[in-house]
């Protein structure tokens, strides 16, 4: 009987397993895409309803795509004849609405790209930074896009191990620059910049400068490095795992118990009772 629930558990976790990497991974491309056609999408498609409905050349459009006559009719009756032509053809609807959309994202940021859209970018942050509860969020909020959406190729250039933070304890890190200019003039030495992640959140973290003979280069990619410190060291790259007869030597040491404690000395207590 033991050995039949022992193999119900073992099954039971190997399908855990199998599924739940491909169960989270659906989950979270349906909440992005929710969240896009919700507060992106929708608002799009809403103005470009206004838009067709209440303006002379969205009239016009409507007067060639749908072949209505437009002159002298209402807003409620040309909303009435969008939302047909729309029921008709459902796909078109969330077509429009997601082609505008990426549209003003590119021209977006082609404008931000642009010496203005720079410096309009920088006031507008700054602005957001005075506001009360939403200088707390939004700081961030960029922190974790910028994390997700830069090329991680330029900003971090190598993983490396370094003595940290005591002899003999080895940390994980990125290189992300080449030091300090006066810091190497007043140590004469060389030094690197070198970020330390954080597990299981490795979005935060913080910078150390290590001397370059001090850091051992390692071969693995930045997403690899990142896959390691949010699993907390579990999901190795199968080039650098360990066998597991390593293991054995901690199985084998017992915890102590309380009888291991060494008693302590009564003279020492009364002499401590003396002086109290």
């Amino acid at each position: 009987m033991a050995t039949a629930k022992s193999r119900i558990g073992v099954f039971f976790k190997r399908g855990l397993r199998a599924l739940l990497p491909t169960v989270l991974t659906i989950g979270v491309i349906v909440i992005v895409y929710n969240f896009f056609a919700n507060s992106i999408v929708e608002p799009v498609n809403r103005g470009i309803r206004a838009f067709l409905v209440g303006t002379w050349p969205g009239k016009r459009i409507l007067d060639m795509v749908l072949e209505v006559d437009v002159d002298g009719r209402s807003r409620e009756e040309l909303a009435k004849i969008l939302g047909e032509a729309y029921r008709s053809a459902p796909w078109l609807e969330p077509l429009i609405g997601f082609t505008v959309a990426f549209g003003l994202v590119f021209i977006a940021g082609f404008i931000l790209a642009t010496l203005v859209g720079k410096r309009f970018l920088g006031i507008f942050e700054r602005a957001m930074t005075h506001f009360p509860v939403v200088k707390i969020i939004y700081p961030y909020a960029r922190q974790v896009v910028e994390f997700f959406m830069r090329d991680r190729t330029v900003k971090f250039h190598s993983v490396i191990a370094i003595e940290y933070p005591r002899k003999g304890l080895y940390s994980l890190g990125f290189v992300t620059g080449l030091g300090m200019k006066d810091l190497n003039r007043a140590t004469g030495g060389t030094y690197i910049n070198v970020f330390i992640p954080s597990s299981p959140t490795p979005i935060t973290g913080y910078v150390i400068f290590v001397p370059v003979e001090s850091a051992i280069p390692l071969p693995l990619t930045v997403d690899q490095a990142i896959r390691f410190s949010i699993s907390g060291g579990v999901l190795v790259p199968d080039d650098q795992k360990n066998p597991e007869d390593i293991l054995e030597r901690f199985r084998e040491i017992a915890p102590p118990s309380l009888t291991d404690i060494p008693a302590v000395d009564e003279e020492i207590v009364e002499e401590d009772d003396e002086l109290g």
